[in-house]
C-alpha cells in the first residue's frame, strides 16, 4: 500500500509536572530533511528526534517543533568577566589621561555600562529525563502523522489503480491495431511491387523476403509484451508493504519508453493517438508518484 509523503500532526499533552506541545508537516522531497525547532535548553536531544522521525517517515521535508515546560527551575549560574573588566577600566582610564577628566565609575557604573560584564549561565538540565518524558509523545505524533499518511497514500493508489486500468485498455487496442495494420501494409507493399513489375514475372522469394522485413519494421508485440510485464509489476509494488515510491517512478520511465517504441514502429496515426493518451495517464501517474514514499 502507497503511503503520502504530506502528512500534519499536533498534539499537545501534559505530565507530572510538566507540558508537551508538538506539531509536525510534511511535504514531498527527493531525500528525508528535517527542520527542528526545540528549546534551548532541549538542543542535546535533537539528533534523538530527527533519528524516530526519520525512521519513521522515511522521506520527505519534515518541519517540527516541540514546546516543553516543567515547573521544574532551571538553574542559572552567574559568571564575572574579570578580564572584561579589567580592559574596560583601563581603556575608560586611558580616554580620561587623554582629555584630562579623571574617571568617576564605579562598579554599578559599569555593570550598568557593560552589561556582558556578568554572564548567566544555565546549568545543565537532565537531559534524559526530559527525553523520556517526551519519547512517549512523540511516538504518538508520528503515529498520527502516518495515520494520515496512509490514507492520503490509498487515494493516490485508488487513482493510480483506475489509470493503468485505462493504460490496459489502451495496449489491447493497440494490440489489435497493430494486426490490421501489418495486413494493411503488407497488402499495400503487394500492390505497389504489382504495379511495379507489372510486365515482369515475380519473385515469390523475393516477395516474401521484403514482407519479413517489413514485419520487422512494424512489429510491436515485444514492446506490447514488455509493456504488459511493466504493468503486472507495478500491481506487484502496489500490494507490498514497502515503501516503493523509487521502483514505481522507474517502472513508469520503462513504460513511456516502450510506448513510445510502439509509436514510431507502427507508423500507424490510430496507434500512434492511443499512445498519446498511455503518456498522458503516465504523466499523471508519475505526478501523483511525486509524493508518494
Amino acid at each position: 500500500m502507497l503511503r503520502s509523503m504530506t502528512t500534519f500532526a499536533r498534539l499537545a499533552d501534559a505530565g507530572d509536572g510538566w507540558s508537551v506541545v508538538m506539531e509536525l508537516r510534511s511535504v514531498n522531497s527527493r531525500f528525508f530533511d528535517a527542520r527542528i525547532r526545540l528549546p534551548r535548553e532541549l538542543a542535546a536531544i535533537e539528533d534523538r528526534i530527527k533519528k524516530s522521525i526519520k525512521e519513521r517517515l522515511g522521506r520527505g521535508r519534515v518541519e517540527f517543533s516541540l514546546h516543553y515546560e516543567s515547573e521544574e527551575d532551571i538553574p542559572v549560574a552567574f559568571i564575572p568577566r574579570v578580564d572584561l573588566a579589567k580592559n574596560y577600566m583601563a581603556a575608560v582610564k586611558e580616554l580620561s589621561i587623554a582629555i584630562g577628566n579623571p574617571p568617576t565609575l564605579d562598579t554599578r557604573d559599569i555593570l550598568m555600562l557593560l552589561k556582558d560584564v556578568i554572564a548567566a549561565r544555565e546549568e545543565d538540565v537532565d537531559q534524559e529525563k526530559i527525553w523520556e518524558n517526551i519519547r512517549p509523545f512523540l511516538d504518538r505524533l508520528l503515529d498520527s502523522a502516518m495515520e494520515m499518511a496512509r490514507q492520503e497514500g490509498a487515494a493516490t493508489e485508488k487513482d493510480i489503480r483506475q489509470r493503468l486500468d485505462r493504460i490496459r485498455e489502451l495496449t489491447s487496442s493497440i494490440s489489435r491495431l497493430a494486426g490490421e495494420n501489418f495486413n494493411r501494409q503488407a497488402e499495400a507493399m503487394k500492390t505497389r511491387i504489382a504495379a511495379l513489375m507489372k510486365d515482369i514475372p515475380m519473385d515469390d522469394s523475393r516477395i516474401a523476403q521484403e514482407a519479413a522485413m517489413l514485419a520487422d519494421r512494424l512489429d510491436i508485440n515485444e514492446e506490447i509484451v514488455r509493456l504488459n510485464s511493466h504493468l503486472d509489476q507495478f500491481d506487484k509494488y502496489l500490494d507490498m508493504s514497502e515503501d516503493v515510491g523509487r521502483k514505481l517512478d522507474f517502472l513508469v520511465q520503462e513504460i513511456f519508453r516502450e510506448a513510445n517504441t510502439m509509436a514510431s514502429k507502427s507508423a500507424d496515426t490510430k496507434i500512434s493517438h492511443l499512445v498519446v493518451e498511455i503518456k498522458a495517464e503516465l504523466e499523471k501517474i508519475r505526478e501523483q508518484l511525486q509524493n508518494v514514499v
